[in-house]
């Protein structure tokens, strides 16, 4: 044989022993996470939860809702929620987000929060802005982190940290707290 038919020759016995090796070599196991879908999700839809009493824990709108079957939470976009207080009132709350923990006892809502308290008899509302605020419907109350306006008619609080007690109708700015307070309209 020639030296050039050695040379071809080897040459594929190297490059089919290079493939062999590729192919050989050691890959990592890929492993899933659990299970990819929902239990359910619900298109355009409004919900009422009851508490352990069977008495209304809040009502919900929403375009789009997802639950975790593992955890399940309740994932959900763009919700209207209503809370209702035991004067008759009613809470109001929007966001871009939310998140509903286990036994709807935990409800974060999350992305341009706006949440509206039972109006007065003269008809004001207090409306609290932030960008997440966290409500827990069996205890009445709510609460927030972040930066948190307050308005009512023309007086404008701001603040860090919030906490609201939505039986009572009372609410807690906890630090750097600016106010502007206008004059009742008559």
């Amino acid at each position: 044989m020639s030296r050039s038919v050695w040379t071809i020759l080897f040459f594929v016995l190297a490059v089919l022993t290079s493939i062999l090796v590729w192919n050989l070599r050691w890959k990592p196991e890929i492993k899933a996470e659990g299970p990819a879908r929902s239990d359910y999700v619900l298109h355009n839809f409004e919900m009422t939860t009851l508490d352990d009493k069977g008495k209304e824990a809040f009502t919900l709108k929403s375009p789009y809702l997802e639950r975790d079957p593992n955890g399940k939470s309740l994932s959900i976009l763009t919700p209207k929620f209503s809370f209702p207080d035991n004067n008759g009132g009613m809470w109001h709350a929007e966001s871009g987000n939310a998140w509903v923990g286990p036994k709807a006892e935990e409800v974060r809502l999350q992305d341009k929060v706006e949440m509206f308290g039972p109006k007065t008899a003269s008809g004001q509302q207090t409306r609290f802005s932030a960008p997440q605020l966290t409500i827990f419907p069996k205890k009445n109350t709510a609460e927030s982190k972040d930066v948190v306006t307050i308005t009512r008619a023309d007086s404008i609080l701001q603040g860090r940290g919030l906490q609201v007690d939505m039986q009572a109708k009372r609410f807690q700015l906890l630090a750097d707290v600016k106010g502007r307070y206008a004059p009742a309209r008559r």
